[in-house]
């Protein structure tokens, strides 16, 4: 009478033809379940391994990427983002595929009525020191001047700026509810601008002013602006 053998004690060949004896007796629902049941660990392990390699890749290739200007705008949430952060990268002159311009306008804030996760992403974003330059409605504008938020207007405009806004000019905003550009992001008529003291793209800050404000000039000619 012939031994029964167990698998334990087969060679990688005879474990071999038995599988594919035990796959011609099956039905195609029951391969299936066979094959994800016997080689799950092995597709887990390699799924894992795929994902790995994705994710290095990603982080080398982010790792080149460098955001050169973030501007927050409250209840702008009428216009288009991205196309404005890629005018304005035309605008400054800007061919550097790997610098990153942000306007960020995902956020609407209402006064006595503020939505908590709205107040909790701005606060983040400011706090991570992400935004170089806020446009809000001029509650929540005042409530960062108060917190010495921003940087004087002094200290950013030229003297024929600061002639040419004076009516829109205050110590540490610059009031711009009034821009066209801004207008079609349905921006609230009372929001002020402002430059947040911790910006290291002051230069592109500047030449955001005068991006919004349409006086036609380009940056160089306004000493703002990538040189």
């Amino acid at each position: 009478m012939e031994q029964k053998r167990y698998e334990s004690d087969m060679t990688p060949k005879e474990k071999r033809e038995l599988e594919r004896k035990k796959l011609k007796q099956m039905t195609a629902g029951q391969k299936l379940e066979y094959i994800w049941a016997y080689y799950k660990p092995h597709m887990a392990v390699a799924l894992g391994i795929i994902l790995l390699i994705v994710f290095i890749g990603q982080m080398i290739y982010r790792s080149q990427f460098d955001t050169v200007f973030y501007a927050a705008i409250i209840n702008g949430t009428a216009g288009d983002g991205e196309a404005l952060a890629e005018d304005f990268k035309n605008y400054t002159g800007d061919t550097d595929k790997y610098h990153e311009y942000t306007i960020d306008n995902s956020m609407y804030l209402m006064k006595d009525q503020e939505d908590y996760q709205m107040v909790m992403k701005l606060s983040t974003i400011i706090g991570a020191q992400q935004v170089d330059v806020l446009i809000a409605p001029e509650y929540k504008f005042q409530e960062y001047v108060e917190r010495d938020g921003f940087y004087p207007m002094s200290e950013l405009l030229t003297d024929k700026q600061q002639e040419a806004y004076k009516d829109d000019l205050t110590e540490y905003g610059l009031h711009v509810g009034d821009s066209k550009v801004l207008q079609s992001f349905g921006v609230d008529e009372d929001s002020y601008l402002g430059v947040l003291v911790y910006s290291d793209h002051l230069d592109e800050a500047k030449s955001f002013i005068t991006y919004i404000m349409g006086d036609g000039n380009t940056p160089d000619e306004n000493e703002g602006g990538q040189k």
